[in-house]
């Protein structure tokens, strides 16, 4: 398998490379910030964003579906539930839940902080995100009470994907006072290729 993966940084290009790491899939990568938007990186991604993917020369966007699909290749290392499966539907259910409920929050802010040109921003909407992630995230603390992990207990791509949010999060000091969250993220960091900033 040939992939060749337009990336930048911490950005959610980090859950593709986390995943190529842990599946032991070898790639190529171009971390080049000033192919954002361009018309070399729209062939790939419509909106010129990364992360992007050349696989055996097909073009595929949107983090989760490239970490899906990697996973979904290194049969032998189990990182997702097998399709069809209940715990693969857990795995769509806690993906969508985190993209809708909790990163849609995070991501708003982080536009109207510094994404979008000064004249545009909407800081007021800033702390009405901070307050439905919060919302979101009771529900993960939650979970993770019962569960070391998301998906059959144990680590898989689903971890990669939620732990980036979740992470980005702890960041920004949304989730200081959930102390299972915090214990997840700590369990993640342990892990050998986890590039999770602190």
């Amino acid at each position: 398998m040939n992939i060749i993966l337009y990336e930048m940084g911490s950005s959610r290009s980090l859950r593709c490379r986390w995943t190529l790491k842990e599946a032991g899939i070898q790639y190529n990568s171009i971390n080049d910030r000033s192919l954002l938007r361009s018309d070399e990186l729209k062939k790939i991604h419509p909106l010129g964003k990364m992360p992007a993917a050349l696989i055996d020369g097909r073009p595929l966007f949107e983090s989760s579906a490239i970490c899906d699909y990697i996973a979904d290749q290194a049969k032998e290392i189990n990182l997702i539930a097998k399709s069809g499966t209940w715990s693969r539907a857990l795995h769509d259910q806690w993906v969508m839940f985190n993209y809708t409920e909790l990163e849609a929050w995070l991501w708003s802010s982080a536009v109207n902080s510094f994404v979008l040109p000064e004249h545009e921003r909407v800081p007021e909407c800033i702390p009405q995100n901070a307050k439905m992630f919060k919302k979101a995230a009771y529900s993960i603390e939650k979970h993770l009470a019962d569960y070391d992990y998301f998906i059959e207990n144990r680590f898989t791509v689903t971890d990669i994907i939620i732990g980036y949010t979740l992470n980005w999060a702890r960041r920004i000091k949304l989730v200081k006072d959930f102390k299972k969250i915090n214990q997840y993220l700590e369990r993640l960091y342990q892990r050998e290729h986890c590039e999770l900033p602190k």
